[in-house]
């Protein structure tokens, strides 16, 4: 079947997409997607018709969606301002916008068309509510409008947390209803809300987070800032909401998880398995806790990418530095998921993002960095994907690049334990260019920021040494060893280097001998 409109022709016997009869490259999901707006056009799809429709009922993020959408769009030659062909109904969904011919009928079948489809809304579900302001300045309305609206856009980075798109119709209620009624009337499981008070020399934003079945508050804080960031666009004040809240919404939904009867789920048991490492750290029990929960969501549910997507970092990074046994079985089962996982969807930032660290990590970074590129092209506000491009970076012996995009991941991450990982990476990459005080601040914070992790010890001891403060690097060293007594050499020195490993070593040697 063809399918014409404008100069574009989209042939199904083919699968191909052309512009005045030359080919359009365009991604197979893309294609899927620009395929079902040509079928139905004028038709106005929410996100979850979208998924039922062309994700065939899968669970995917607002993320994936807004990232096809913006690829169909690329390939029409068409964008979010000028709406030529792709039109967004905000709060409602989109539709495509033109006259489409075919040169045969649609197929009739017995079944009911897609959009019909009910979804099966597994993933938990979160509503924004409009933060309330005590200023009537229109200047302060609107920064408290978009204060919401920002923490809204970078709440859909979490897999499989269904954002609301209701927040509209409690906008303007004179009686705002209880977080109890606003789960009878739409079904989500929290909602966030916050107020915005203007102060003499500071503005202070309360924030608080509630399980809107039961009522509970789950957490609350208060934020205060100075009021030039209201003219800046609050971007620093988004931040460090963030930074605070994201690990309580994945605690809260790492318990609802561990809480729920019966049998789970394959994306129960990736959500159990990425709450248990954000939770607990990464370290050789929960690498181990959680790989094997990801084999049985891989093994309930094999088209559910973030699973094996999931599954291949954390066996790369294992692999990467000794933490998982049986190195060659390791790695190959980690490169058979991850390329299982980019196979089942290439348009997810968070599975870009952690199978694209996985080849990084097993020292594939030719084919990483395109992978990680798009990860953060798909979604900006995608944490890990900057952090795992900066990990890539370093590996390929790019320090100055490395810096720049793992300081940008640790910047807008959650204050969670990744952050020692990270931060270990970032000492590294700044110790490789010879800014030695930048470098010891950063494995200072690492080291403090999970007690459990020996990577962030044996950076700190290589600073140290670099330094030239032999008596402390011997002490980073005993801590490293005090968390990981079976430390080896190897390990050590594929964290940093031969050279440095064989330095410590030495230096420990000498330091055994006066002992005696």
């Amino acid at each position: 079947m063809m399918l014409r409109f404008a100069d574009f022709e989209i042939d199904t016997d083919r699968y191909e997409l052309r512009r005045s009869g030359r080919p359009v490259s365009v991604e197979p999901m893309v294609f899927d997607l620009l395929l079902h707006f040509a079928k139905h056009p004028n038709t106005l799809f929410s996100r979850e018709e979208l998924m039922a429709s062309v994700w065939g009922g899968r669970i995917v993020s607002d993320a994936t969606i807004s990232g096809c959408i913006k690829s169909v769009r690329k390939a029409l030659g068409d964008s979010g301002d000028m709406q030529i062909y792709i039109q967004t109904v905000h709060g409602r969904g989109f539709r495509f916008v033109g006259e489409v011919s075919r040169d045969q009928p649609e197929p009739v079948t017995s079944t009911p068309p897609a959009a019909g489809i009910p979804v099966r809304q597994f993933a938990p579900s979160l509503l924004v509510l409009p933060f309330k302001c005590s200023n009537e300045s229109p200047a302060i309305i609107d920064f408290a409008r978009g204060l919401a609206v920002n923490l809204e856009t970078i709440l859909t980075r979490i897999p499989l947390l269904h954002i609301s798109a209701q927040a509209a119709d409690y906008s303007h209620s004179e009686l705002a209803p209880t977080a109890r009624q606003i789960h009878e009337e739409i079904g989500i499981d929290y909602l966030l809300e916050g107020n915005l008070q203007i102060l003499e020399d500071l503005f202070r934003v309360n924030v608080q987070l509630t399980d809107a079945k039961s009522g509970f508050r789950l957490w609350a804080e208060q934020f205060e800032h100075a009021p030039a960031l209201i003219k800046d666009g609050g971007d620093r004040v988004v931040i460090s909401i963030i930074a605070k809240l994201e690990p309580q919404l994945n605690r809260a939904i790492y318990d609802r998880v561990r809480a729920a009867e019966g049998p789970p789920t394959a994306r129960e048991l990736y959500l159990e398995a990425s709450g248990i490492l954000a939770l607990k750290g990464w370290h050789l029990d929960t690498f181990q806790e959680a790989a094997a929960l990801l084999r049985s969501s891989l093994q309930q549910d094999p088209a559910f990418a973030l699973a094996p997507a999931y599954l291949s970092l954390i066996l790369a990074l294992g692999h990467r530095v000794g933490l998982l046994d049986e190195k060659e079985q390791t790695k190959a089962e980690a490169i058979a998921a991850a390329e299982s996982a980019l196979q089942l969807e290439n348009m997810d930032s968070a599975v870009l993002g952690f199978a694209g660290c996985a080849l990084a990590d097993l020292g594939l970074v030719y084919r990483s960095l395109p992978i990680l590129r798009k990860a953060v092209e798909v979604d900006p506000a995608n944490a890990q994907a900057w952090a795992a491009l900066g990990s890539a970076y370093l590996i390929d012996k790019q320090p100055a690049l490395a810096i720049q995009h793992l300081a940008r991941g640790i910047d807008i991450s959650p204050l969670d334990s990744r952050l020692s990982i990270w931060g270990a990476l970032l000492a590294l990459a700044l110790m490789q260019t010879g800014d030695l005080d930048a470098a010891q601040a950063q494995a200072q914070l690492a080291c403090q920021r999970d007690d459990r992790t020996y990577l962030s010890r044996v950076v700190h001891a290589a600073v140290l040494l670099c330094r030239k403060n032999p008596q402390a690097a011997l002490q980073a060293l005993a801590d490293a060893y005090r968390i990981k007594p079976d430390l080896s050499d190897v390990e050590i020195d594929a964290l940093i280097s031969t050279r440095l490993g064989k330095q410590l070593r030495s230096l420990s040697a000498e330091a055994g001998q006066l002992r005696s």
